[in-house]
C-alpha cells in the first residue's frame, strides 16, 4: 500500500513546516518547596511575564479538596466559611499566599495558581474512589504506560490519564489531517501538529505534573532505548500501530523486556476486538495468540500486510462493511480506512479497563469482543448470517480460504 499521506505533505509548505508556538510541557513552580523567598519571586515574576492570562484557581480546588476529605461539612453549609478560612490558614502555613500550592504556566500562555502536584492528584481522582479502592488508585498513579499510534491509541492514553495513570511514553510518526477528527477529539487549529503533541497536551491538560515523554518517529526496533528505557521501563505496552512490522518488533522487544502487551481491532460500528499478550508471564508466548503463524502455515507462503492484517482480525465477528472499507483503502480506494468516533470510544474504555487489570495483577482473558448489534439489534442472528457469507467470499477473493470451502 502507497503511503499517499507523505504525498500530501510534500505538496504543501506549510503543513510541513508549521512551528509548534504554543505546544509543549508546562513549566511547574512549587511554592512551598522554595525555602528561598527571594528566588521564589523572581521566578514567579518570570512566569507572570510569560504569561497572557493568570487564572488563580487555587481557592475552589482548596474548598473542593476540603469538602472531598470532609464531606459532612456539606450538611452545614451556614458554617463553610468559617470551616474553609480554617482550612486555607492551615494549608498556607503562615506562607503568603502566593507561595502556597503550585504555579503552572502552559504554553498557550495561560499561568494557573492550583493545589500542590500531590493536592491535585487527590482531588482530580477523588470520584473514581468507590469504583477505584484508594490503594488501587495509588498503584495507578505510580505506573507508566507506552502507547504505540495515537488514534485510538491517543484516547486510551487521556482516558488512563482521567483515571490517574500519570506516566506515559507515547510514539506515532503522524501528524493530524483533517479527516483524523472523525475520531480524534481535536480541533482545526491542530492540523499539521503531531499526534504526540497534541495527546500530551490533553494529558497535560489533565495532569500538567504528569510525565509525559515523546517519539514523533514512531517505534523502531533500531531505537528500542525510547520506549524501553532502562530508567523509565513501561509496566505495560498498548499497541495501536498501523504497520505490521512496528507491530511484530514491539512484540519482540515486549518479550524481551517482559513486558505485558494490549492491543484493539476497531472492527467497524460498534464492534471491538481486544487482545492481552503476557509476556511478563510467559516469555515464549506466541504474538498474537499466534494468527500470524498458525494462517502462514496454512497457506503454506509468508502473508502480505492485508492478509496479516484479516489473519489478526477475528473473521467471525468482522462486520463485511469494515471488511470491505479495509481492503478498498489498502488499495488507495476511497478516503482511508474507515473509523467512527463512537467504536473508538468504545474501544479506549475496553483497554483502560484491561491495562487496570492487567496493573493491578489481576487475571485477563486474552482476547474479548465488545459487539453493540448482537446487544441492541432484534435481528442480529440473521444479519450476521448473511454478513459471514460477504465475508467468506472476501476472505476467498484473497485466497485465504479455499473457494471449495465458501458456502
Amino acid at each position: 500500500m502507497q503511503n499517499t499521506r507523505e504525498l500530501e505533505r510534500a505538496m504543501s509548505q506549510e503543513f510541513q513546516s508549521k512551528i509548534q508556538h504554543s505546544m509543549g510541557e508546562p513549566e511547574c513552580l512549587i511554592g512551598t518547596n522554595c525555602n528561598n523567598v527571594a528566588d521564589f519571586n523572581q521566578k514567579l515574576e518570570q512566569l507572570k511575564q510569560k504569561a497572557n492570562n493568570i487564572c488563580v484557581v487555587f481557592d475552589e480546588m482548596l474548598m473542593e479538596l476540603m469538602l472531598v476529605k470532609n464531606p459532612e461539612y456539606k450538611k452545614q453549609p451556614e458554617q463553610l466559611t468559617q470551616r474553609f478560612d480554617d482550612c486555607k490558614a492551615a494549608y498556607l502555613n503562615g506562607y503568603d499566599a502566593e507561595y502556597a500550592g503550585s504555579w503552572v504556566l502552559y504554553q498557550n500562555g495561560n499561568l494557573l495558581h492550583m493545589l500542590l502536584p500531590t493536592d491535585h492528584y487527590e482531588l482530580r481522582t477523588s470520584r473514581n474512589i468507590g469504583l477505584l479502592t484508594e490503594e488501587e488508585q495509588a498503584i495507578f498513579s505510580k505506573k507508566r504506560v507506552s502507547v504505540g499510534g495515537l488514534s485510538v491509541g491517543g484516547l486510551c492514553a487521556s482516558t488512563l490519564a482521567m483515571e490517574g495513570v500519570n506516566s506515559f511514553f507515547l510514539t506515532d510518526f503522524d501528524k493530524l489531517a483533517t479527516s483524523n477528527l472523525n475520531r480524534i477529539s481535536s480541533s482545526l487549529s491542530h492540523i499539521g501538529v503531531e499526534k504526540t503533541n497534541i495527546v500530551a497536551e490533553k494529558i497535560w491538560d489533565i495532569d500538567p505534573f504528569a510525565t509525559v515523554d515523546l517519539d514523533d518517529q514512531g517505534f523502531s526496533k533500531d531505537k528500542l532505548e525510547r520506549m524501553f528505557n532502562p530508567e523509565k521501563m513501561p509496566d505495560i505496552v498498548i499497541d495501536a500501530m498501523d504497520s505490521m512490522e512496528a507491530k511484530i518488533e514491539v512484540r519482540q522487544a515486549c518479550r524481551q523486556f517482559g513486558i505485558p502487551l494490549v492491543w484493539m481491532v476497531d472492527m467497524g460500528d460498534g464492534v471491538v476486538q481486544i487482545g492481552t499478550e503476557r509476556y511478563d508471564l510467559d516469555p515464549n508466548y506466541p504474538a498474537f495468540h499466534g494468527c500470524l503463524e498458525s494462517k502462514e502455515k496454512e497457506l503454506g507462503r509468508k502473508l502480505n500486510y492485508v492478509e496479516s492484517c484479516f489473519s489478526i482480525f477475528n473473521n467471525e465477528r468482522l462486520p463485511h462493511r469494515m471488511a470491505e472499507s479495509f481492503f478498498r483503502a489498502c488499495n488507495n480506494e476511497g478516503a482511508g480506512i474507515s473509523q467512527l468516533a463512537g467504536t473508538v470510544s468504545i474501544a479506549a474504555g475496553a483497554i483502560s479497563k484491561v491495562v487496570r487489570k492487567v496493573l493491578l495483577g489481576q487475571q485477563v482473558n486474552p482476547e474479548f469482543f465488545v459487539d453493540i448489534d448482537r446487544l441492541a439489534d432484534p435481528d442480529y442472528i440473521e444479519n450476521h448470517r448473511k454478513d459471514q457469507l460477504k465475508i467468506e467470499k472476501l476472505m476467498s477473493s484473497l485466497n485465504m480460504i479455499k473457494k471449495e470451502e465458501v458456502a
